[in-house]
C-alpha cells in the first residue's frame, strides 16, 4: 500500500471510530445531522452505510415530521410528531382510532379509572402495535390537577403508555386552533364544568372548556404517547 493511501485509510478509520463513538454517546439532533454528514463521506468504509441509515431514521422522528407506527383496524396510524426530547418524542394520531364514550355511565367517574383510559393501555396498544413496537412506548406519569376554574377534582395522578391531553397538554403542544381542528370532536381528559362532563376539542379546533356528557358515545379518541426514537 502506498503512503497515500495508508493516509487515506488513517483517516477514514480515525473519522470512522470518532463517529461511531459519538453515535454511541449522543442523542441530540445537532448531533445526529453532524454524524449524518460524517457517514455519508465515509462513503461505505466498513459499516457506515448501516450507521448512515440509523441516523437517518432517528432523524425521521423530528417535531412536524409525520410518521406510520402501528395498525389498527387494517390502517396503518399516522402520527405528527409533537416535540422530541434526546431519545424519546411525543406522538399524536393525526385522526381518531375510534369513537367511543369517555365511560359509558354519565358519573363522576375520572380519567384514571375511566372506560377510555382502560382501553387505550389495554385492548388499542395489544390490537394496534406488535410486542416489538409496545416495547418502545414508554410508561410516563400524568398530572391530572385540580380545574381551578370550578374547583373540580380530576383525579389521582397516573402513568400511561397511551392518553389523550388534558388542556394545559393541549395549550402547550398545539397551541394554535388551527392546528387542532381536524373537522371532528375529539376528547380531552379533564373535567368541565361538572364532574359529570369532559372537555373536548371542536371540529375548528376551538375547545368545549365546559364539556360534554361523559358517556357521549360519537366523540373522537385521539392517543397521545411518547416513544423511543428508532436507533
Amino acid at each position: 500500500m502506498s503512503e497515500t493511501n495508508e493516509k487515506k485509510q488513517s483517516s477514514l478509520e480515525e473519522l470512522y471510530a470518532a463517529t461511531v463513538n459519538m453515535y454511541i454517546h449522543s442523542v441530540a439532533d445537532k448531533d445526529f445531522f453532524q454524524m449524518q454528514e460524517a457517514f455519508k463521506q465515509l462513503d461505505g468504509y466498513k459499516d457506515s452505510e448501516k450507521y448512515l441509515k440509523k441516523c437517518e431514521d432517528f432523524l425521521a422522528c423530528r417535531t412536524g415530521s409525520k410518521i406510520t407506527f402501528g395498525k389498527y383496524h387494517d390502517t396503518e396510524l399516522v402520527w405528527t410528531v409533537l416535540c422530541t426530547d434526546g431519545p424519546r418524542c411525543l406522538l399524536l394520531a393525526d385522526a381518531p382510532v375510534e369513537y367511543m364514550p369517555f365511560h359509558p355511565e354519565r358519573d363522576n367517574t375520572p380519567w384514571s379509572a375511566c372506560l377510555l383510559r382502560r382501553w387505550l393501555n389495554k385492548q388499542f396498544l395489544e390490537e394496534a402495535f406488535s410486542f416489538q413496537e409496545r416495547m418502545n412506548i414508554l410508561l410516563i406519569p400524568h398530572q391530572n390537577n385540580v380545574d381551578p376554574r370550578w374547583g373540580n377534582e380530576n383525579g389521582p395522578d397516573t402513568r400511561d403508555k397511551a392518553f389523550v391531553f388534558n388542556l394545559k397538554e393541549l395549550d402547550e403542544y398545539l397551541p394554535r386552533q388551527e392546528d387542532r381542528a381536524i373537522g371532528e370532536w375529539w376528547w380531552l381528559r379533564g373535567h368541565g364544568c361538572s364532574n359529570l362532563n369532559q372537555q373536548v376539542v371542536y371540529k375548528d379546533g376551538t375547545v368545549y372548556k365546559n364539556g360534554v356528557s361523559s358517556n357521549s358515545p360519537d366523540m373522537g379518541v385521539r392517543p397521545a404517547m411518547w416513544v423511543r426514537r428508532k436507533r
